[in-house]
């Protein structure tokens, strides 16, 4: 009886059911009818006929969708609120890799300062530290971040639309950021971390972070575009795409 309930778990996922939640309801589904099936064996069925009744007593996959849906509180968050997750959550993981780097960059400065008054004393590979901190918070963070809506979204069986916002937030906030750490010409002057924008004017560093933009948006909105139409001709055609996403 496979070939009902892979369609019948991809239903309920792009109902907004929580992957887990159908994880679990077809998995009783399957238990039941199981039992179902084994019932009308033991009457003296024959095993095709015996499944087919199974199935009948089951209910129809209308049916056993919406008896979930009926219930609310199965909804993933992203198909309650995708506006939130998607949205907003975007927005909040971008400005949490802006923390990380900046955290990196203050734990190197204060690690060095040889009493808690004292300047820093930088060491000499601070420089080479500071240009990966700047590649990591540029290119790989957000690559990591979006990658990680996109497989949320895929997860879910969500629409297009809210996972690709997404996407082209992170990929377009997080890539045009640049660190830049200042050292003042007096010895006893302050050292200053500044976050600049090179969407906005005087445009710093543009070149270098379109060049994030570009890779951060082909290796994420382009796959997962890609990816989710093919789910959605999968579906169309009465296939099955569970084993190839293992939830």
């Amino acid at each position: 009886m496979p070939e009902m309930f892979g369609p019948l778990r991809h239903r309920l996922l792009t109902a907004g059911i929580a992957p887990r939640h159908a994880r679990r309801y077809v998995a009783e589904l399957r238990d039941h009818a199981a039992d179902l099936a084994d019932e009308e064996l033991a009457a003296g069925l024959a095993p095709a006929e015996a499944h087919s009744r199974a199935l009948a007593r089951l209910g129809t996959a209308d049916d056993l969708v919406r008896a979930m849906v009926a219930r609310g509180d199965f909804r993933s968050w992203g198909a309650r609120a995708p506006w939130a997750v998607y949205g907003l959550g975007s927005m909040l993981g971008v400005a949490m890799t802006y923390g990380l780097a900046i955290a990196a960059v203050a734990a190197i400065v204060e690690t060095h300062r040889p009493t808690p008054d004292a300047r820093p004393v930088l060491p000499d590979w601070f420089d080479s530290a500071f240009a990966t901190i700047t590649y990591v918070h540029g290119l790989v963070l957000p690559l990591a971040l979006a990658a990680v809506f996109a497989w949320m979204a895929t997860r879910q069986r969500m629409a297009a639309l809210w996972p690709s916002v997404a996407v082209l937030i992170v990929g377009i906030i997080g890539g045009s950021g640049t660190l830049d750490f200042i050292r003042p010409a007096d010895p006893h002057g302050i050292m200053e971390l500044e976050i600049r924008f090179a969407l906005a004017t005087p445009w710093p560093g543009l070149n270098d972070c379109l060049r994030h933009i570009a890779i951060n948006l082909l290796l994420t909105l382009a796959p997962y575009i890609a990816w989710h139409f093919w789910q959605k001709a999968v579906a169309e055609c009465g296939g099955d795409d569970d084993a190839l996403i293992r939830s």
